[in-house]
């Protein structure tokens, strides 16, 4: 008699990125993520936030406790405090895990409060995708990119291919950034997106971002944004998105921002 082979949950999936899946179900997943790229894609981006949750927030762990705090009077039951601390680590479980079925909506097309249609939500979606990405990606000193640029016709054409539009990778040289390389990362449903990633001699690095808007959108401005110290300028081409992402000034970002623009036809 076949053994009744059970399917793989989104639960597995997220148990399976925190490194806590079961080890006799991990086969099964890997073997999925490798045969589905829509799983693949999802997984990608569940990494990504994971490790750019760790990165924003894995310094406050080691943070001294403020000294205004020590020199409070210790008044009520060890039990009552004891309670405290308990609670104020469970609405942070439940803000990381409501983060986490938030970015979940947004690439599966969910019904999440976060996961909203139309071109007016798709906009800032897409800005803060990019700036998440920036986050994961460009303190990785080992693999900032999955093709590096001295195959740069090979990851344009792949690139190409699963974002269904002939890409042309800007050339930054006359701004001090050299291209380091690329990677396709999730976006919306069935509208994947491309990080290509540059690096000037002093090791800076700036990300451009760039996918199919959710939906066509008039807004087609040279906008700024900013989140958590990520300079980003951004611009709609008809229905395609693009965002330059970087820790810095905004007059230099805006230098480079212009160039990508001018070289991507804006």
């Amino acid at each position: 008699m076949k053994a009744h082979v059970q399917p793989v949950t989104l639960d597995d999936l997220m148990a399976y990125v925190d490194g806590q899946l079961d080890a006799q179900r991990c086969p099964q997943v890997e073997a999925l993520i490798a045969s589905d790229p829509l799983v693949a894609e999802r997984v990608a981006g569940m990494r990504a936030q994971r490790q750019a949750l760790h990165a924003h927030y894995d310094p406050v762990l080691t943070e001294p406790i403020p000294v205004r705090l020590l020199a409070q009077p210790q008044t009520g039951s060890a039990w009552t405090r004891g309670a405290s601390i308990a609670a104020s680590a469970l609405i942070g479980l439940a803000l990381g895990s409501a983060g986490t079925w938030q970015y979940l909506g947004h690439a599966s097309g969910g019904s999440t409060n976060m996961a909203l249609n139309g071109s007016q939500m798709d906009l800032p979606r897409f800005v803060h995708q990019a700036a998440v990405a920036h986050i994961a990606f460009v303190p990785d000193v080992r693999r900032p990119v999955e093709i590096y640029s001295a195959q740069e016709q090979q990851l344009v054409t792949w690139l190409s291919k699963r974002l269904g539009r002939q890409l042309k990778v800007p050339d930054l040289a006359s701004t001090g950034f050299k291209l380091v390389g690329g990677r396709l990362l999730p976006g919306e449903v069935n509208k994947p997106a491309a990080q290509f990633m540059y690096e000037n001699p002093a090791g800076q690095r700036i990300t451009l971002y760039l996918r199919n808007m959710a939906q066509p959108t008039p807004e087609t401005a040279f906008r700024f944004a900013e989140q958590d110290g990520i300079a980003t300028f951004y611009w709609v081409d008809l229905d395609w998105g693009y965002a330059l992402s970087g820790d810095l000034p905004r007059t230099t970002l805006l230098k480079v921002a212009n160039s990508v623009y001018q070289q991507l036809g804006g």
